[in-house]
């Protein structure tokens, strides 16, 4: 038998329950009340710019109010996420994480924010990687550069610095070819995409929006790209799993973060208005013939997305006890 006590309980939970409702459908019907902010950790120009300036201008005419895109660069993303881990919990500022974000949060000990001071909003996919050589170079194929790094001088590759996903991919590669590399650092991707084509550095792994113009001019050969399906502007080019290592499939990809706390109907709505902006006729356009891969995923699915990628990348930086002095 129920005790008036556990009747009177039970009372009080449904009616708390249904305050939450209220509270939570009314924060949907009247958010957002003022503009809304999407930090950019890069400077003007970027993919990830682009894509949100993109974003933004369809959320705006969704949601009837102002979006604007904001860059905070600096620190390789960590200034822009910062400012957002202290803003208000109310959805009118967010933040574009990008994996060079989640590699930053397991990368650097100093961090005075991680991930657990973020709401995940959506993820909405993003570019694959594509694996370069110079045109000029004997290197023709996966074997052809396996041999060349099981020389006792390994090979060299170029990337955009320590801890950029340039340099795990390559480190990731070459263990599991079973061959060394020498690590030659650039100010930036521009940078050493040009040096591997003038023939500085032996390879790279780049985004298939920086490298397909120099391929078009044949500076530079692309022996695979790492996604799961080939890439729509790069159609001849074979991926990882066709060439035998199906688990290797590190990409570019994207997804907007809320500070934690953020109430989930406006999450909801966000997740919603977003996801509305990418499916978008324009959004498609824009970024598909650059080789962009929809992938959308909310709640529980965008979440494990970047814990996996979080641990994928910390065990890497464990295992190549990779590290900066920043």
């Amino acid at each position: 038998m129920i005790s008036r006590r556990g009747l009177v309980r039970g009372a009080s939970a449904i009616a708390a329950g249904r305050a939450f409702e209220r509270s939570a459908a009314a924060a949907d019907e009247t958010f957002p009340t003022r503009l809304v902010r999407i930090v950019i950790g890069n400077a003007p120009g970027g993919t990830d710019d682009s894509i949100s300036r993109r974003v933004a201008a369809t959320m705006s005419g969704e949601l009837r109010q102002s979006v604007i895109v904001e860059n905070r660069p600096g620190a390789s993303t960590t200034i822009g996420a910062l400012a957002v881990a202290r803003s208000a919990p109310d959805g009118h500022t967010l933040f574009m994480l990008n994996v060079a974000g989640i590699i930053q949060t397991v990368l650097r000990d100093n961090l005075s924010y991680g991930l657990r001071d973020f709401t995940p909003i959506v993820g909405i996919g993003g570019f694959p990687l594509v694996l370069i050589v110079s045109s000029r170079s004997n290197i023709r194929s996966i074997a052809d550069l396996a041999a060349a790094a099981k020389t006792p001088d390994g090979i060299t590759f170029a990337t955009a610095g320590v801890g950029t996903i340039a340099q795990l991919t390559s480190v990731r590669l070459l263990k599991e070819l079973g061959g060394t590399g020498v690590h030659i650092p650039y100010r930036g991707n521009p940078e050493g995409i040009q040096g591997v084509a003038g023939g500085f550095a032996q390879m790279m792994f780049a985004s298939t929006v920086e490298v397909a113009p120099l391929r078009n001019e044949g500076r530079v050969r692309i022996l695979a790209v790492t996604s799961g399906r080939r890439a729509v502007n790069l159609p001849d080019v074979p991926t990882m799993g066709e060439l035998g290592l199906p688990e290797f499939n590190p990409r570019l990809w994207y997804a907007y973060m809320a500070p934690a706390g953020t109430p989930a109907p406006v999450v909801a709505r966000l997740a919603a208005s977003i996801t509305k902006a990418v499916e978008d006729a324009s959004f498609q356009d824009s970024f598909i013939p650059l080789g962009f891969q929809a992938d959308i995923r909310t709640g529980d699915a965008v979440s494990a997305l970047i814990a996996a990628e979080a641990e994928r990348w910390s065990a890497v930086i464990r295992e190549n006890n990779i590290s900066v002095t920043d």
